[in-house]
């Protein structure tokens, strides 16, 4: 099950945002200087950027080259979800239902479902990932009890 969660993860974190080569931290990433590039992503999320702060959760919890911290990785993805960030909301989702907290999983699910006004302002190239990604998490939502 834990591998299935790295796999959705991975699909989440960095999906369709990795062609922005004007971002510091993606630039860094890009160098597989993980470091670099999750410092660059807590300041951008310390300035209000939800998709910074989503992709600092991300490195956190996968820990390549970092220490794995999911206790800080759920911080930075609580953050992305309450900055409107739809993988930040959906990799929580997710992280709960692998420690089987149904309840919690089921309301970040529901949070994700709720966002379908947000994939609009998001880059034309993700937007129907981003409408499968909303559709998914309304679907995971119905589906626990």
């Amino acid at each position: 099950m834990k591998k299935l969660l790295l796999s959705a993860l991975a699909v989440f974190a960095f999906a369709g945002h990795g062609d922005n080569i004007d971002d510091p931290g993606m630039t860094l990433l890009n160098e597989n200087n993980y470091k670099g590039a999750l410092e660059v992503f807590k300041k951008e999320c310390k300035n209000g950027n939800g998709w910074a702060c989503g992709n600092a959760g991300y490195l956190l919890y996968k820990g390549k080259n970092i220490k794995h911290d999911i206790t800080l990785a759920k911080k930075y993805f609580n953050k992305g979800c309450d900055l409107k960030d739809i993988d930040s909301c959906i990799n929580l989702g997710e992280i709960a239902y692998v420690e089987q907290n149904m309840v919690a999983a089921k309301g970040y699910f529901q949070k994700a479902c709720g966002m379908k006004e947000y994939i609009k302002l998001a880059p034309k190239f993700v937007r129907a990932l981003y409408v499968k990604d909303v559709e998914s998490s309304c679907k995971k939502a119905a589906a626990i009890k």
